[in-house]
């Protein structure tokens, strides 16, 4: 036997069974991924991102070469990543929940960061699970490539990230290279981000509970209630004095409503007339209904803002239209000046026939000759 024959190392082995291997990984990460993103919509579970990634060469080659214990390539079980970021920290464990229920979970490898810190040591880390996929999926034809196939699936909070990115950015790795003063600088960041984390998910708790009262308190009675995108949405969509009414000016202007909702713009064009509260909303559509439905005819002769639309066929409209018109009531209240600055403020001037629509608001309320 020539002893003189080289034998190849076992890094050299693990680059080829690498690049003979990568692109079925690439395959798994997206495919995975988009699975991920699949199984969080049936369960109404919204994130900030979802984004997968294989590793590269130049950086597997970095890792075979720093640890050399591995011996084959499944031995390394982060060549598929998986990040999940979520917008509250309560949410990483419940989809911690779904992904233990969904994949196949390498406890060996797996590690929850968020706990193995003491607490007064810096550090703001996340979940990491190593899964693949569970036998029951793996058999069916669509998955059956990744058979065996592990990947690296992180979930943490945006602020979680925020920590990591920057963490990383500065440069070290552990707080052991950190010098004293500096560490305890990290270890204040850290707890100001936890109570942030915190005091995020106390206020989507609180926004639920207004949410749900405001349910109950709006059918029946809308004092004491301010006026924000919350309450006018609730008002708009559940309140009978809001709904009768937009259901005449439906029926007058040829309209229907939709499902979509967007109230910022008419929040702000309501505080302009000082209606700040649910009360006066409701008590000003009660008092101004004859205008409202007036109003609705008038404009129904300006000319339409898709010439393709069929004259027959329903225009789309948003809920709480006969609050629109209601505006428009209130400002053909003022002198011809400010009715003017209204339609400019709102870009309605330039519209096509925006000279018609401030003729008509102008000369809205003078007695007929």
């Amino acid at each position: 036997m020539d002893s003189h024959i080289k034998h190849p190392t076992t890094s050299a082995i693990l680059l080829q069974q690498f690049d003979m291997a990568i692109g079925r990984y690439a395959a798994f990460c997206s495919t995975t991924t988009d699975l991920i993103k699949r199984l969080l919509t049936s369960k109404k579970i919204e994130v900030h991102s979802i984004s997968g990634r294989c590793k590269d060469r130049a950086s597997f080659e970095r890792k075979i070469t720093k640890k050399s214990h591995y011996r084959n390539l499944p031995d390394i079980t982060d060549l598929a990543g998986i990040r999940i970021i979520t917008h509250y920290s309560d949410d990483v464990d419940v989809i911690a929940k779904l992904i233990e229920k969904e994949f196949e979970i390498d406890r060996e490898n797996s590690i929850d960061k968020r706990i193995i810190l003491d607490p007064d040591r810096f550090g703001y880390l996340s979940l990491h699970y190593v899964a693949s996929l569970k036998s029951t999926r793996s058999k069916l034809q669509e998955y059956s490539d990744y058979d065996g196939l592990k990947v690296e699936i992180q979930i943490r909070s945006i602020l979680q990230h925020t920590w990591a990115e920057i963490e990383h950015d500065i440069g070290y790795k552990n707080e052991f290279e950190v010098p004293g003063p500096i560490k305890r600088k990290f270890s204040r960041l850290s707890g100001l981000l936890e109570l942030a984390d915190q005091e995020f998910i106390s206020i989507r708790k609180e926004i639920d509970r207004y949410s749900k009262a405001l349910d109950k308190q709006i059918k029946i009675n809308t004092k004491n209630i301010g006026l924000d995108a919350l309450s006018y949405e609730k008002f708009v969509t559940h309140n009978p004095l809001s709904l009768q009414l937009d259901k005449k000016v439906c029926e007058l202007g040829n309209y229907e409503t939709s499902a979509s909702l967007n109230e910022s713009r008419i929040i702000k064009r309501l505080a302009g007339f000082d209606i700040t509260t649910i009360e006066k909303l409701s008590s000003l559509l009660k008092k101004h209904e004859p205008s409202i439905l007036r109003m609705t005819t008038a404009l129904r002769a300006l000319p339409d803002e898709d010439p393709d639309q069929e004259s027959e066929k329903p225009s789309p409209v948003v809920p709480g239209i006969s609050s629109f018109y209601l505006l428009h009531v209130l400002a053909a209240m003022k002198e011809p000046e400010d009715i003017e600055t209204y339609l400019k403020e709102n870009d309605w001037l330039d519209a096509p026939g925006g000279l018609d629509f401030l003729d008509i608001l102008v000369n809205f309320f003078k007695p007929l000759d």
